[in-house]
C-alpha cells in the first residue's frame, strides 16, 4: 500500500472502503484496497507505474474503475467525481478517506448492494454516530442520493445472508448487527 502511495502520478488517490475505516477504527480485518481519486488519468498509464511493485494482473475495467490482483491482493482504481466531506488523513504515509466520507460511502454501498461487511461497518459507525448524523453525511455527499432507498435497503439484509462473515477484532455477531440497525432505523424513522 505504502508503495502505491509513493507513485507521485498517483498521488490523487486515496484508500476509501473497509480497509480505510478499519486502519482508524480498529474494528475488523480487510485487506481489499478501494483507491479513489478525482482525476482523469488513463487506466493503462496506471498500470505501467504499478508494474514495478508487484506485476499487476488486471481483473476487470470500466470506463471508472480498474480492478487488479497485485501480489494477491485485490486493488481497485476508482475515478470518482463526489467531492470529500473531509480533509484526506495521512496515516503512517497512507492517504485515507475521512471517517464521515466513508460513512456516506458505505450507506451508498447498502443501497447498491447490501453486502455483510458494509453493515457490520455501518454498526460499528453507529458506536460513533447516530443514524441521523450518518444520513447527514450522505446526503452531504450524494446530494442526488435516494435518503428514501438508503433508510429502506438498511433493514434488508437478504441480499447479504449468504455474505461470508467479516473477520472481526471486536466481538459481535450477524444477528445482533441485524438487530441493531433495524432498532436504530426504527427509532430515527419509524419505518
Amino acid at each position: 500500500m505504502k508503495k502505491i502511495m509513493a507513485i507521485p502520478e498517483l498521488s490523487d488517490f486515496y484508500l476509501a472502503g473497509g480497509t480505510a475505516l478499519a486502519l482508524q477504527i480498529g474494528h475488523r480485518v480487510s485487506v481489499d484496497l478501494d483507491l479513489f481519486g478525482k482525476t482523469d488519468i488513463d487506466f493503462g498509464e496506471v498500470l505501467e507505474l504499478l508494474s514495478p511493485i508487484g506485476s499487476p494482473v488486471m481483473m476487470s475495467q470500466s470506463k471508472s474503475v480498474l480492478v487488479l490482483n497485485i501480489s494477491g491482493v485485490k486493488v481497485d482504481f476508482v475515478k470518482y467525481k463526489y467531492e470529500l466531506l473531509s480533509p484526506i488523513k495521512i496515516h503512517d504515509k497512507i492517504r485515507l478517506c475521512s471517517i464521515p466520507d466513508i460513512a456516506a460511502m458505505k450507506l451508498a454501498a447498502i443501497a447498491g448492494r447490501g453486502k455483510k461487511r458494509d453493515f457490520y461497518d455501518i454498526f460499528f459507525l453507529l458506536q460513533q454516530f447516530n443514524l441521523k448524523k450518518l444520513i447527514e453525511f450522505y446526503n452531504q455527499k450524494y446530494p442526488d442520493g435516494s435518503e428514501f432507498i438508503v433508510v429502506k435497503s438498511l433493514s434488508y439484509f437478504e441480499d447479504a445472508e449468504g455474505d461470508e462473515e467479516p473477520e472481526l477484532l471486536i466481538n459481535t455477531d450477524w444477528n445482533s448487527i441485524k438487530r441493531f440497525i433495524s432498532q436504530e432505523v426504527r427509532a430515527t424513522f419509524g419505518n
